[in-house]
């Protein structure tokens, strides 16, 4: 399998960042949250915002074993340009809880940290958005929550606006980590269900390291003031490998 490597993948991105926007300076800022994806544009230059987990939470089981864990989930992001922004990520509180037959352990601790930059180029199609997120994430975390090395990824976001507050999502992304690619695939569909509060429905496959697993799942969106939005989810696994649960409840507040 042909890696991208990041450094070529951020060239390209600062190389085309002049290109003219895409998006409306009216418009509901782009949040990343909630969904496995993330928005297929960027915050307009000088604006920034930031996306928080209140938690997140995974849930598995399996063996007799289960785990919980919870991750504050923090995410800030500035606009550069009209194409580019700029993305520092990470899970400053993290727990996880272990149950087994005659044990019970729990891990507190911080994870690592991630810089990225996404580019969402100008499309002459007035229907379709799309952008490109490469990201690099630091051994800066607990031993727990730790990938123990460098870990690069490069994922693209396509949006259909399929009208009446309507859209469809394609998303793709590859992580690469020591040696191996673990990829990603999702589509999403976004609906309006009353005023600003919208939902959406979205399933998701991964594949990479001998193993693969496939989710499903739905959340919904309440925006205020085109400021603020709330955000509540839940996925849940299709086959053997997967996570049981993926759920969380979030807030992203946005400043320009």
């Amino acid at each position: 399998m042909t890696t991208i490597h990041l450094r070529h993948a951020l060239a390209l991105f600062i190389a085309c960042a002049a290109l003219p926007s895409a998006r409306a300076d009216d418009s509901p800022p782009p949040f990343d949250r909630p969904g496995i994806g993330f928005a297929s544009a960027v915050l307009p230059a000088g604006s920034f915002d930031w996306e928080q987990g209140l938690p997140d939470l995974e849930r598995d089981s399996g063996g007799g074993i289960s785990s919980t864990t919870y991750t504050a989930d923090t995410l800030f992001r500035y606009g550069l340009t009209a194409t580019l922004e700029v993305q520092l990520s990470g899970s400053p509180w993290n727990r996880t809880t272990i149950h087994a037959p005659g044990l019970r352990a729990r891990f507190d601790g911080a994870g690592d940290t991630a810089l990225g930059l996404k580019w969402a180029p100008a499309l002459a199609s007035k229907q379709w958005t799309l952008a490109f997120l490469g990201s690099a994430s630091f051994d800066t975390g607990s031993a727990a929550f730790t990938n123990g090395r460098t870990v690069v990824s490069l994922g693209a976001a396509a949006t259909r606006d399929l009208g009446d507050g309507r859209s469809l999502e394609l998303y793709a992304n590859d992580v690469h980590d020591g040696g191996t690619n673990a990829w990603t695939f999702s589509a999403n569909y976004g609906f309006p269900i009353h005023g600003n509060l919208g939902g959406y429905v979205e399933a998701a496959h991964d594949v990479g390291g001998g193993s693969s697993s496939s989710l499903a799942g739905a959340g919904i969106a309440w925006l205020l003031r085109n400021r603020v939005q709330f955000d509540l989810y839940a996925d849940g696994g299709l086959t053997r490998n997967s996570p049981d649960l993926l759920a969380g409840f979030g807030v992203s507040i946005f400043w320009k």
